[in-house]
Order: C-alpha cells, then sequence, then structure tokens
C-alpha cells in the first residue's frame, strides 16, 4: 500500500524564519543576537542547502519504503495533470489560456505494510513538517548558535525516528464476524 506525506516548503522555511528570530530575540546575554541568529532573505542559498540536505535525510531513513520524493507542482488548472517536476516554471501556455504559476509542495510516498494504521497518517505529516524545520535549524545554529545546534539537531533525529516506526508500524489483525 502506498501512502502520501506532503508538506509546503515555504510553510518549513517561514517556520524556520520565525524560529531563529525568536531565539535570537530570546537571548538575554548577547545584545547582537537576534541580527546573528535570525536568517534573512540573503541566506536563502544556504537554507536551500540545509533543505536538500534534510531531504537526503529523509531518504536514508526511509531505505527501502520510499517509491516517491520530491517537489510536485499542483496546478489549479484541470488542464495539466499532478505531475512531478523540479524546479518549478511557469505552466506552458497556449493562446487561450494564461500562464499560471504551480504550487510546489514536497512529496515523500511510501510503500507501506497492508496492515498500516492510517490514523497514523495525520501525525507523520506533523512529524515531517516539524523534522524539516528543526533540521534546518539546527545546520543553522552550527553557523550561528552552536550551543543549541545540537538539541535542535536531536529533535530532528527523533523526529525522523518517529516517522521510521510509524511506517513500519502494523495494526493488530481483527478476527473477522460471520453473520449465522
Amino acid at each position: 500500500m502506498e501512502i502520501t506525506l506532503s508538506i509546503n516548503k515555504e510553510d518549513v522555511m517561514r517556520e524556520v524564519a520565525v524560529t531563529t528570530a525568536y531565539t535570537g530575540a530570546k537571548m538575554d546575554n548577547d545584545e547582537n543576537a537576534l541580527h546573528r541568529i535570525s536568517t534573512v532573505d540573503e541566506d536563502e542559498n544556504h537554507l536551500e542547502r540545509f533543505w536538500d540536505e534534510s531531504r537526503a535525510d529523509i531518504c536514508q531513513e526511509l531505505i527501502g519504503l520510499v517509491t516517491f520524493e520530491g517537489m510536485v507542482n499542483n496546478s489549479v488548472r484541470p488542464d495539466y495533470p499532478f505531475n512531478p517536476v523540479m524546479p518549478v516554471e511557469p505552466l506552458a501556455t497556449t493562446a487561450e489560456l494564461p500562464i499560471i504559476q504551480a504550487r510546489q509542495h514536497y512529496e515523500l510516498r511510501l510503500d507501506v505494510s497492508k496492515s498500516f494504521d492510517e490514523a497514523l497518517l495525520p501525525s507523520m505529516r506533523l512529524s515531517l513538517f516539524n523534522f524539516f524545520i528543526q533540521n534546518i535549524v539546527a545546520k543553522w545554529y552550527i553557523y550561528t548558535n552552536k550551543n543549541e545546534a545540537g538539541d535542535y539537531a536531536d529533535k530532528a533525529t527523533t523526529l525522523l525516528d518517529d516517522i521510521h516506526r510509524k511506517a513500519v508500524y502494523k495494526k493488530k489483525p481483527t478476527r473477522p464476524t460471520y453473520d449465522d
């Protein structure tokens, strides 16, 4: 059975910015912390690399389960199917159709047991979202906030392990009942 987990990359990067700004603002003994720790637009190349490294970490942890991993365009027009592409580019046009920029999101498809408990999907999605945030922040803090980098890396590892455990979990079989 195949399951799909998807998250919005923009939402992840927004949360990374909020987390780093909040951490910098709450540093009591360092008046330059906010400027040093919080991410800014100029840091996008580094954050993009950390995003890609996080994707690689997911594939390594879930090796053998991953059937697809990558960025996907979700078009708002029915004449363009839901198809994986990378990188995101404007959709092709015809004379009567305007150019529409597709919305991009990250998608992870896993081949799990037929006994997989689908009730775990929402928490797996949440763990995946938070894994990206924690892992990217941990990598950023190696540059800017070494004291807290390890804590964030540990949390990211815990979240990744949580996703893996849930992906391989099998619910108990139920005994069939028959009408006599």
